[in-house]
């Protein structure tokens, strides 16, 4: 994707804290990224069935365990959807299990991310995701 093409990412985390760090995190990088944040799977897709012609997002970000949906439920669902297929996905946890990882990447994660405990961590997790897009 070149540089200069608006930045859309969306954030799909129940964790309000999560959530907001990891936007100051993205923001700090690169303050022109627009952040669209849903609070679960559920509210994704169905912003997805609502707005399918919308501008397409340059990455997806999703929590492992949310409400409705986990993480590798919702990337069974984008991966179906043709229009998403090229999107990078990535997941972040609080837990790191090799199962669940394993899961998410044969369902269609571009990476697996366990959730940093500092900031400074989080600024660092903000770069290596915002690679997949700069």
């Amino acid at each position: 994707m070149k540089n200069e093409e608006r930045k859309i990412v969306y954030l799909v985390e129940d964790d309000s804290d999560d959530q907001e760090i990891l936007i100051a995190a993205i923001h700090q990088i690169n303050p022109g990224i627009t952040m669209q944040v849903f609070e679960n799977g559920k509210d994704l897709m169905n912003s997805i069935e609502l707005n399918y012609n919308a501008d397409r997002p340059s990455l997806i970000i999703l929590d492992y365990n949310m409400p409705y949906y986990t993480g590798a439920e919702v990337l069974k669902k984008l991966n179906a959807r043709q229009g998403l297929k090229g999107i990078p996905k990535l997941i972040w946890s609080t837990a790191f299990d090799p199962g669940t990882r394993n899961e998410c990447m044969s369902n269609g994660a571009s990476n697996y991310y366990e959730k940093p405990y500092s900031i400074s961590g989080y600024f660092q997790l903000a770069a290596n995701m915002l690679g997949y897009i700069i």
